[in-house]
């Protein structure tokens, strides 16, 4: 079975981690791999760097400098590519990459089989979704979603959560299959002279993620104003990029919490830091899967979240990570005290979580589940 997977991406997030680990494991399975990333010209050596890598390992891997307007073109070159190396499956990840697949199948490639994974939604949709609320349809986002629906074969949902947003949205009546994230951290972070750099305060949380609204980071800072009382010389670093940081930046002044907050940056792998932090807070209000919370497991460190979609699929509370209620930060406050005060707590919360990691979120777990899903669909 050969599959070209394709992204239209301008930064490397979740959709984009996952296909890094994804793609190179499923040789094994007899399914060959190819990927074509589309991407503007302002974001083409970053994504130069993340196709030499896939090629290093071993998944052939095609970069289009491209904006949103050259959809045709796009998809014009995608097919040449298609019947050049004899492939007649495109699994496209998130709504521009579904949009260009259209095309493709459309005008180019009608007997295409085309499979979608749904990565996440529009995020004002996210942050308001509550199941059975009705949600607002009336934008081009859902219409192009309707639109790319009625050429995909097949769609694979990253969470429950985002498999039932869908459901509510009207986009379909039955669930789509569920393959959760797998991640192996094989970066060294651990290492004795990372303790210099990476640890920066005594106690340390960290939060990782873009910075934006649906992120929580403004639940953090009210949080920490508490924390503050407690633990007078803890720090927060604040790693991610986002278009609320300087927002953030300025929140951050003007509740006097300057000596209290580090901004890192992107940082594009951020497991030393981790590592060296004591938890990993993580308030968002909706999480499409949430990869920082298998990281965090994955590198036994303790997590303290709301309890939210689909964060609570991955995490439970009590037994892997503490979570507080959606939008409560006095109760998040209270948890990072209660973990702060009680390391024997927090090492049995890191331990249930690593476990959990092991049994349910490895890379080679994703990959298995994705190849048999793959296999059952028994496309001629």
């Amino acid at each position: 079975m050969k599959i070209v997977h394709l992204i239209y991406s301008e930064a490397v997030s979740g959709a984009e981690k996952y296909i890094k680990q994804l793609l190179p494991g499923l040789h094994q399975y007899g399914i060959h791999c190819h990927l074509i990333v589309v991407t503007p010209q302002r974001t083409s050596a970053v994504f130069k760097d993340f196709c030499d890598d896939l090629e290093a390992n071993g998944v052939a891997a095609l970069l289009i400098v491209a904006n949103r307007l050259s959809i045709f073109n796009t998809a014009k070159k995608i097919n040449s590519y298609l019947k050049k190396n004899d492939i007649r499956i495109v699994h496209s990840h998130l709504v521009n990459s579904d949009l260009i697949a259209t095309v493709l199948k459309t005008f180019f490639y009608p007997h295409l089989y085309l499979i979608s994974s749904k990565h996440g939604y529009k995020e004002p949709v996210m942050l308001q979704y509550q199941p059975g609320k009705k949600i607002n349809k009336k934008d081009l986002y859902y219409y192009f979603t309707k639109l790319t629906l009625k050429k995909i074969n097949q769609n694979l949902a990253v969470s429950h959560a985002i498999a039932d947003l869908f459901i509510n949205m009207g986009f379909t009546k039955e669930k789509y299959p569920v393959i959760h994230h797998g991640v192996n951290i094989v970066e060294p972070f651990n290492k004795e002279q990372y303790t210099n750099t990476c640890r920066l305060a005594n106690p340390q949380l960290i939060i990782v993620g873009r910075i934006e609204t649906m992120k929580g980071h403004y639940y953090l800072l009210e949080a920490l104003q508490e924390l503050t009382k407690h633990f007078p010389e803890i720090k927060l670093l604040v790693i991610g990029e986002g278009s609320e940081k300087s927002n953030l930046i300025n929140k951050t002044k003007q509740m006097g919490l300057q000596k209290h907050v580090q901004f890192m940056g992107f940082i594009p792998h951020p497991y030393s830091y981790i590592n060296h932090s004591d938890i990993v807070v993580l308030p968002s209000l909706f999480e499409p899967f949430g990869l920082v919370y298998i990281e965090a497991f994955a590198l036994q460190k303790a997590v303290v979240a709301f309890d939210t979609p689909a964060g609570n699929e991955i995490m439970e509370n009590g037994i892997t990570a503490l979570m507080a209620p959606k939008g409560d930060s006095k109760q998040l406050a209270q948890k990072i005290i209660y973990l702060l005060n009680h390391p024997e707590e927090r090492k049995k919360l890191e331990a249930s979580a690593y476990k959990k990691y092991t049994s349910s979120f490895t890379r080679e777990i994703m990959i298995e589940n994705t190849a048999n899903w793959y296999h059952s669909l028994q496309i001629n």
